[in-house]
């Protein structure tokens, strides 16, 4: 029934303030293309992932593209090192994949980061399993974006290979600073950096209002002057000038975005959405601190 919304109230306007079943038709019609038109989109895109579902080999696949765009990404780095890998155990660990998974999870990380490796085959396969649904390209994003700075280090390379893939993926280059910005956040707060204290990393390029493009100093030591709390209302998108009802809201709005039952409604496997629990831990944890700080 939402999906016809649009034609409906069309039709009844039409209908009955302007003159009869011509301008009801029409007035559907208008609806279609205001309201219901991109609903329909949005919901066959769902229906394609769920579909896909059913299938065996598609929780494979994804696990397939994803750890190879891994591979590639941490390769541009110039080479794999043990933060990259044992981040990626972390994420089969919270995916909770199974043994034949893992196997595929590994050989699709050796594959990425290999020289012949073809990152526009790989777009493809992921845009035939999953059409255009937003919520399956944030969640591969991100992926990409934690085991870049899993090492503590952002490389041009590394840079340049997550703008590529965000690019083909159809996200703006300001959002993925931004999803850049908060992953640099959460690694700070976990951490419990202090003032003064010195974090192996890229400048601090990350902020809401500055970015500046990929130099040699990437790999340089960043010495954060930013405290663990400041991290967390970065995490949380606020000032910390924020009031009080603001850092409620913007904990509710994340928290409600990660939400177990409107991820699985957007047609994320269950593997993806334990990967997002443990990314709610982390606003939760963010909020603690600052309620903490505040004395809410």
């Amino acid at each position: 029934m939402d999906l016809y919304i649009g034609r409906i109230v069309g039709f009844i306007i039409g209908f009955f303030f302007f003159g009869g079943p011509i301008t009801g038709i029409i007035g559907a019609g208008i609806g279609y293309i205001l309201v219901d038109k991109d609903k329909i989109k949005k919901a066959k895109s769902r229906e394609q992932a769920q579909r896909a579902f059913t299938d065996a080999s598609y929780n494979l696949s994804l696990v397939d593209i994803t750890f190879s765009m891994m591979g590639y990404v941490a390769r541009g780095a110039g080479r794999i090192n043990q933060d990259h890998i044992q981040f990626a155990n972390n994420i089969m660990d919270m995916m909770q994949l199974t043994e034949e998974a893992r196997s595929v999870a590994r050989t699709s990380f050796s594959k990425g980061k290999s020289e012949d490796y073809n990152l526009t085959e790989t777009i493809s396969q992921l845009h035939s399993l999953v059409g255009n649904n937003s919520s399956f390209i944030e969640y591969i994003i991100e992926i990409q974006i934690q085991v870049a700075v899993s090492d503590g280090y952002l490389d041009d390379e590394e840079l340049r290979r997550l703008t590529r893939i965000g690019s083909m993926l159809g996200i703006s280059e300001l959002s993925l600073q931004r999803l850049i910005y908060i992953r640099y956040a959460e690694v700070k707060m976990k951490k419990g950096y202090t003032s003064g204290s010195s974090y192996r990393g890229s400048e601090d390029r990350y902020s809401h209002n500055h970015y500046e493009s990929g130099s040699n100093q990437n790999s340089s030591t960043y010495n954060s002057s930013s405290s663990a709390l400041s991290a967390a209302y970065e995490v949380l998108g606020i000032s910390e000038s924020a009031t009080d009802e603001e850092v409620k809201k913007a904990h509710k709005k994340l928290m409600l975005k990660y939400h177990p039952d409107r991820l699985a409604s957007s047609g994320l496997t269950q593997e993806m959405i334990r990967l997002y629990t443990e990314k709610a831990k982390d606003i939760q944890a963010a909020f603690d601190m600052i309620k903490k700080a505040r004395g809410i």
